[in-house]
């Protein structure tokens, strides 16, 4: 978001009772309990080798590309089509580097976008977004940002293949959006907004994932939990139909705290989903909150909990299976 034998068996001991809850939840929840292709979405996106996915960068770059291919191999279709009825993965934007700063950019970068049509015909569209860019490498030191906001990209990426592959109908149509530029100032949202390929009018809801993957020291705890905010600021029916929908399936507790409108840290105004709540659209934006390695070279993928992780993008899942097949609108 923008910012040997004892041993061994002492090991062993500790290792299975490390397991227990997956195991618990897998016989609850299976098979839908499969974190594999998260982690392996992680391992990509945080690694060195994306240098931090800094916007207009080359990582950053290397980061879009692995997502279109992602969506590709899914089965979406491209979802940006651009004033000349030309269709495509990606919505470009300028990019104006900072002055002073020394580094290397691309005069552009790009969100990327996949659509996943109605199965009826439909000119209504849910967006399901997450943003893909980092800090980059700064005093020589690599932000891979696996949390921040990998655990993000990561999870739509995982439901755009379960909604894809689900053989289950739809209303409506889905939009899964990758914004670059979060960190710079939600430049990637705010160009889409400014530049609407589809009319803000047919956009049903922004689900916006950001930072997913770890727990804050209120929860530290418990774990089993999501903060929830902008669900019923333009929308009630939308925080009711969440609600519903959490009790019915991965049952988190539901974190109201920074939804308040005295929030000294504002995070209602700080991710994606701001720049549709500007427009009219409603959103819910999830989040598990700032930790000690929040916008530092720390914030790496063994520390991700791929337990909550995959919990929490099953109800980033569920919900949006209720939403594309809801009747009526949501105001």
């Amino acid at each position: 978001m923008c910012m040997h034998n004892r041993n061994h068996c002492m090991k062993y001991t500790l290792l299975l009772l490390c397991l227990l809850p997956l195991r618990l939840f897998a016989q609850k929840a299976s098979p839908e309990y499969a974190p594999e292709r998260l982690l392996a979405h992680l391992q990509v996106l945080a690694s060195d080798s994306l240098e931090g996915r800094n916007t207009a960068q080359a990582g950053q770059k290397k980061a879009a590309e692995y997502i279109q291919k992602q969506l590709e191999s899914y089965g979406l279709k491209p979802g940006f089509t651009d004033s000349m009825g030309q269709v495509s993965w990606f919505q470009s934007y300028p990019f104006v580097k900072r002055f002073g700063d020394r580094r290397e950019y691309f005069p552009y970068s790009e969100n990327v976008i996949g659509i996943l049509p109605a199965t009826d015909s439909c000119d209504e569209y849910l967006v399901v977004s997450a943003h893909y860019d980092h800090l980059g490498i700064l005093k020589d030191s690599i932000y891979n940002g696996a949390d921040d906001n990998g655990s993000g990209t990561s999870s739509v990426l995982e439901i755009a293949r379960r909604m894809a592959q689900s053989g289950l109908p739809r209303k409506r149509n889905v939009l899964f959006v990758f914004f670059s530029g979060e960190e710079k100032g939600l430049l990637g949202s705010k160009h889409l907004v400014a530049n609407p390929f589809i009319p803000m009018n047919k956009l049903y809801a922004d689900l916006n994932v950001d930072m997913i993957g770890r727990a804050d020291s209120a929860h530290a705890a418990d774990s089993n939990f999501i903060y929830v905010i902008g669900s019923d600021k333009i929308s009630k029916r939308l925080d009711t139909v969440l609600q519903q929908v959490n009790q019915e399936t991965v049952q988190l507790q539901l974190d109201y705290t920074f939804n308040a409108e005295n929030d000294p840290n504002r995070f209602y105004y700080r991710s994606d989903h701001y720049n549709f709540a500007k427009n009219g659209v409603p959103v819910v934006f999830f989040f598990t909150g700032v930790h000690p390695d929040y916008h530092r070279p720390s914030d790496d993928v063994e520390r991700i909990n791929l337990f909550y992780l995959h919990k929490r993008m099953l109800l980033v899942y569920h919900l949006a299976q209720s939403l594309v097949n809801l009747e009526g609108p949501l105001d």
